[in-house]
C-alpha cells in the first residue's frame, strides 16, 4: 500500500487519530453524520477510517449504530494513567502499607465513567475479590465511589449518581444512599471522617475503606483503597488498623507536598 507522506510523517495515520481525537473528546457515542460535522469530513472517508480503527479496537459500533471508544483506546488511557508521575513517586510507600496492614490494597483515579482501578495488591489473607485493573466503581456503593463523589464537585458528581439512582430503581435494587439528600449526610461524614467505608455494600463479606490522596493544588489525584473480610478489617474508624491506614496514607500526603 502506497502511503501519502507529508513532512516526514504518514498523512493517513494523522487523519485516522484526529478521528480517533474526535472520539475522545465528544466522550460519549455519537452518529457518523455528527462526527462528520465535527470533522469537517465526507462522511464515507470518516467512515474508511472507522472501520480500520473497530478493527484495531480502538473504536466500535454500537447496536444504536453509534460509534465510541474500543477498549483499546481505554487500555491505552489506563496505561497512561499507572505511569502518572504522583503514583510513581509513592509506589514504595503504598507497598509498605500495604506490608503493614495486610490488607488487598487497590488505587483508583477519576475517568471520564467514574473511578478506575489502576492498580492491586492482593491481601495476605484468603479473600476472593472480583474487581480488578480497569474496573469502573460505582459511585453509591463503593469506598472509591464514595470518596470522590465526596470530594469532587456537586454539579459534576450529581448526573452520574442521579443516573446511577434511576438504574437501581428500575432493577428494584435497594442500595443506600438512595438520593442526594442522603448522600449529603454520607458526604458530611466522609469529609469529617477523610475516609470512606462500604461494608459488604458491593463485595458480599467484604469490607472496603478508602482514604483521598491530594496533588499539590489540594484536589484528590487518586484513592487508595484497602479491602479484606470484616475480621481483618472493620470499618470502626476508631479501630488500630484504621488509625495505621489514615498515618500511613498522611505520610503519603506530606511526602507528595514536600516534593
Amino acid at each position: 500500500m502506497i502511503e501519502e507522506k507529508i513532512s516526514g510523517g504518514v498523512q493517513s495515520l494523522e487523519v485516522g487519530l484526529s478521528v480517533l481525537n474526535a472520539l475522545l473528546e465528544h466522550n460519549q457515542p455519537i452518529i457518523l453524520k455528527d462526527l462528520s460535522s465535527k470533522l469537517e469530513m465526507h462522511p464515507a472517508k470518516v467512515h474508511r477510517y472507522l472501520v480500520s480503527l473497530i478493527r484495531m479496537d480502538y473504536a466500535k459500533q454500537l447496536e444504536d449504530g453509534q460509534y465510541t471508544l474500543g477498549d483499546q483506546a481505554w487500555r491505552l488511557g489506563l496505561n497512561c494513567i499507572q505511569h502518572s508521575d504522583t503514583l510513581q513517586l509513592v509506589q514504595h510507600l503504598i507497598y509498605d502499607l500495604q506490608s503493614k496492614i495486610g490488607c488487598g490494597i487497590q488505587i483508583s483515579k477519576w475517568s471520564p465513567k467514574g473511578p478506575v482501578v489502576v492498580q492491586s495488591i492482593e491481601s495476605n489473607h484468603p479473600i476472593s475479590i472480583v474487581t480488578k485493573v480497569g474496573s469502573i466503581m460505582p459511585l453509591v456503593n463503593s469506598a472509591a465511589g464514595r470518596l470522590f463523589a465526596s470530594y469532587l464537585p456537586e454539579h459534576f458528581v450529581r448526573p452520574l449518581l442521579e443516573t446511577e439512582w434511576q438504574k437501581h430503581q428500575e432493577l428494584g435494587l435497594d442500595i443506600a444512599p438512595h438520593n442526594w439528600e442522603e448522600f449529603l449526610e454520607l458526604k458530611e461524614t466522609i469529609r469529617q471522617q477523610q475516609m470512606s467505608a462500604a461494608k459488604g455494600d458491593l463485595l458480599t463479606g467484604i469490607n472496603a475503606v478508602g482514604l483521598p490522596v491530594f496533588n499539590s493544588n489540594q484536589g484528590i489525584e487518586f484513592c487508595i483503597v484497602a479491602l479484606d473480610s470484616e475480621m481483618f478489617l472493620p470499618v470502626d474508624p476508631q479501630s488500630k488498623i484504621i488509625e495505621t491506614l489514615k498515618n500511613e496514607i498522611n505520610s503519603i500526603n506530606q511526602y507528595i507536598k514536600s516534593r
